[in-house]
């Protein structure tokens, strides 16, 4: 298994990048995100997280600027009806983040925006996953006490707000590295952002 690959990207294709690690280029296939972030940078020294899909005659290494990227994918290729490509567009449409909210808030609409993900899959994906995103955010979770962030929701729970809204700020709070471990200092950055938002 390879789990990273680092070296210098020295080609930029429509679907994949070339990684030069120690004079041997490898092709890496990416989302079309990560080749729009990637743009320009050609010769900087960049690490993908990795995926080696072996199939029947040829091995395809599928490589994300993030690890929760990767962890989606993975997730994404662990369901009937969604092969590599269909996942690698999922990653190409939104962010983690984003398609975790969808999946909370049953958003089907907002999954059919994916090229590849017509009603059908789309229903698929809320069925096999809803339950199952709980358990894929602690998965992904930094240092946060995961008690202390359920503990945080379940007290804004309380307060009748609804957990498909209130994932998204917890997860921006989670990556700027805010979230501590009084519930109650938690409660009011939370809803302060809000606040803010419906300003």
């Amino acid at each position: 298994m390879i789990a990273f690959v680092r070296g210098a990207v020295v080609e930029i294709g429509s679907e994949s990048v070339c990684v030069e690690v120690n004079g041997i280029g490898y092709e890496v296939i990416v989302p079309i995100s990560a080749l729009n972030r990637l743009q320009g940078q050609q010769g900087r020294e960049t690490m993908f997280h990795t995926y080696l899909q072996v199939l029947e005659n040829e091995f395809k290494l599928y490589g994300f600027l993030g690890r929760n990227e990767l962890e989606l994918f993975k997730t994404l290729m662990g369901i009937s009806g969604m092969g590599a490509r269909t996942s690698l567009a999922v990653l190409g449409t939104m962010k983690p983040d984003e398609f975790y909210q969808a999946i909370l808030a049953g958003d089907e609409k907002a999954l059919t925006r994916v090229p590849g993900i017509g009603k059908k899959t789309a229903q698929r994906l809320l069925f096999e996953l809803k339950g199952k995103v709980p358990e894929i955010e602690a998965d992904m979770a930094g240092p946060v006490d995961l008690s202390t962030r359920e503990e945080t929701m379940l007290a804004l729970e309380a307060l009748g707000y609804s957990r498909s809204e209130l994932y998204p700020i917890l997860a921006q709070l989670e990556r700027d590295q805010e979230m501590g471990e009084r519930v109650e200092d938690n409660i009011k950055k939370i809803l302060k952002i809000k606040g803010n938002l419906s300003k």
